[in-house]
């Protein structure tokens, strides 16, 4: 009698988890339908070694603030970034998942997990895949070009290696870019029957705006199975303003009177700061207008209003300046308000 009444709990006890599992699931299957138009991504056929990239756009149809808490891939070859943390109702995100090909072969298909916080306090989550079919034959070493932070004027250089076997008069026909900020070479190194290799030398312009550098190079070839293959570049060109601290943090807001802190912002010449963007919704942000100098001091400060968002929140604030060709410095503040 006790082997029965114990045999039946665990029947229940498993019952429920399975249940509770598919609950979850269906759950998390609505919330991604609701936030991401598309949720899957096929980045087709690709190297091995490649890093490949796919932005996801999240539209916050909930009706209510989303606070993205955690971004948690089902693999460690899979990394994801979202553009932004707080996404009120309404509003846009975007949220990039990249897969390191590596230590993989074959076809490989992966989850992102976005883990999110309503401003009603419940816990939703929703799911991007990613897949990838990895290529043993063509091995792409380093698997992306990055020139981390430059200083504007500069013209740094890196070389991507591509190398094929198995391959009898496989070759690259072209390469395309619609990047204004690289100039790339892609030149044959090596041919011995059939192993093939390739170098890609690619260089960051001279007159490169300041700001993110974020493009594809494809390089095409005459392989019906490989026509295309992406080379991602990233970097980042420092202009000439600079900021101080990187992010301003205000701290916790608890009552009408609000916060203050001050950005310096500086430069090697002087300058006028002609206008600052992204106040409202209980920010504001002041300078020394007119004044030329080549240091000036920035002040941002937030009171909560009503009707004004609430939680954690993210400001960016973008400083116009009159150095001819130097494109706006973004300042970010960031802050708790209390409900």
């Amino acid at each position: 009698m006790r082997i029965e009444r114990w045999i039946s709990g665990r029947f229940v006890l498993a019952v429920g988890a399975v249940v509770v599992g598919l609950c979850c699931a269906a759950r998390a299957d609505e919330w991604t339908d609701l936030l991401f138009p598309t949720n899957r991504h096929d980045f087709g056929v690709v190297p091995r070694g490649a890093r490949v990239k796919h932005d996801f756009a999240m539209v916050n149809r909930s009706g209510e603030t989303l606070t993205i808490v955690n971004l948690h891939p089902s693999c460690g070859c899979t990394s994801g970034k979202a553009s932004a943390r707080v996404v009120e109702p309404g509003a846009s995100a975007v949220v990039e998942a990249e897969m390191d090909t590596r230590n993989f072969v074959g076809l490989k298909s992966t989850i992102l997990y976005v883990t999110m916080m309503t401003a009603s306090g419940r816990e939703i989550e929703a799911r991007l895949g990613v897949t990838s079919h990895i290529l043993s034959e063509l091995v792409l070493n380093p698997g992306a070009i990055e020139f981390g932070v430059i200083a504007r004027g500069s013209k740094p250089e890196r070389v991507l290696t591509i190398d094929r076997i198995n391959a009898l008069g496989w070759r690259f026909t072209r390469m395309v870019s619609g990047s204004r900020a690289l100039s790339a070479k892609l030149v044959e190194t090596a041919r011995n029957g059939g192993a093939v290799s390739y170098a890609l030398t690619v260089s960051v312009k001279p007159d490169a705006p300041a700001g993110p550098i974020r493009d594809e190079l494809r390089l095409m070839s005459n392989d019906p199975e490989t026509p295309s293959i992406p080379v991602m570049v990233t970097g980042f060109v420092k202009g000439e303003l600079s900021a101080a601290p990187s992010i301003l943090a205000l701290g916790r807001v608890e009552s009408e009177a609000g916060v203050q802190g001050r950005f310096m912002v500086r430069a090697s010449r002087p300058f006028v700061i002609q206008a600052i963007d992204g106040t409202g919704e209980g920010f504001t942000a002041s300078s020394d207008a007119g004044k030329r100098a080549s240091s000036h001091i920035v002040t941002v400060s937030y009171r909560p209003e009503p009707g004004t968002p609430r939680g954690d929140l993210r400001r960016v604030f973008k400083v116009r300046t009159d150095l001819a060709g130097e494109p706006p410095l973004d300042l970010t503040a960031t802050l708790h308000v209390a409900p």
